[in-house]
Formats: structure tokens, sequence, C-alpha cells
């Protein structure tokens, strides 16, 4: 599964060209652990995030930052399995409009603000875990519908003279 991701997100950089960066960038990854499960958000960026953390609850990942530089980029790849839908996105509580892309698998984000300092990057999902969710409720089902059956086929047995 991670190499299928890596050879998608070598093929998301020629198909969407990596010239936006003006300076070099530093690629970080951050691992989220949730719901039993780990997910790897990559972000190439001219600035430093000193810190992440994600709330399960809110659908909210967030990035705390700190700028040397007056002119912000960033590139963030999340996995849609961890957070995914209409996305909305603050900056130190004021809203912005990024640039997003979205496949099957990951949602390419494009990020680009001004002023050096520290600021807080607010990345709000309205999907957490939808795959896992959806397979989740299969298996109640199944699991349910089995030991209907089960409990059927005992008392069939145990009342019915054959």
């Amino acid at each position: 599964m991670k190499s299928l991701i890596a050879i998608f997100v070598l093929s998301i950089f020629f198909i969407f060209p990596v010239s936006a960066l003006e300076t070099p960038g530093l690629i970080q990854t951050f691992t989220i652990e949730t719901g039993g499960y780990s997910f790897d958000v990559k972000t190439t960026s001219n600035f430093d995030v000193t810190d992440h953390e994600f709330s399960a609850d809110e659908k909210r990942l967030t990035f705390f930052i700190n700028s040397g530089l007056e002119n912000n980029l960033s590139e963030i790849i999340i996995p849609t399995n961890l957070i995914n839908g209409n996305f909305t996105f603050y900056l130190n509580e004021q809203e912005i409009f990024p640039t997003v892309k979205t496949s099957d698998t990951i949602s390419f984000i494009t990020v680009e603000f001004p002023g050096d300092g520290v600021h807080r990057l607010d990345i709000i999902g309205t999907t957490y875990l939808p795959e896992f969710q959806e397979i989740a409720m299969l298996v109640l089902a199944t699991s349910l519908f089995g030991l209907i059956f089960l409990k059927g086929r005992i008392w069939k047995k145990l009342f019915v003279k054959q």
C-alpha cells in the first residue's frame, strides 16, 4: 500500500508541477494514529512545521508553523481515508482558500500565505475514516445476519421433531 501511494505521489509531481515552490522545500512526514490505523501526512514547505495536532471528533488537522519568510508556500498530502470531503481552511483563525486536488487516495493541497513568524493552519474535513467505517458496517451487518441464521437453526433443532 505504501509503495502504491509513493508511486502515485511521484506521478502527481509530473502532473502538477512543483514550479510553484520558489525556494527549496522542507519535506516533513507526520504520522497520525487514529481509529487503530496510521496515516502519513506529508508537507513540502518553505517554512518549518514545528508541531501538529489531530482531532477525530472535529475532523481537524492542525499544523503549527514557524516561518522566517514573508511569502509562505506549502504543499500538503493528506490520505483521503484520514479526512476528506469539502475542506475548510483557517490560518490564524481567518478562513483561507487554498488549491485542493483530490484523487481516490489523497488530497493534494497547495497553501500560500504572507507573513513571517508563528502561524496556525487548521484543515477541517467533512468525512473521517470513510472507507473503514463502510467496511465496519458491512462486517457488522454480516455478523448479525450470521447470528440470526444460527439462532434460527438452533431453535429449529430444539423444538421441531424430526
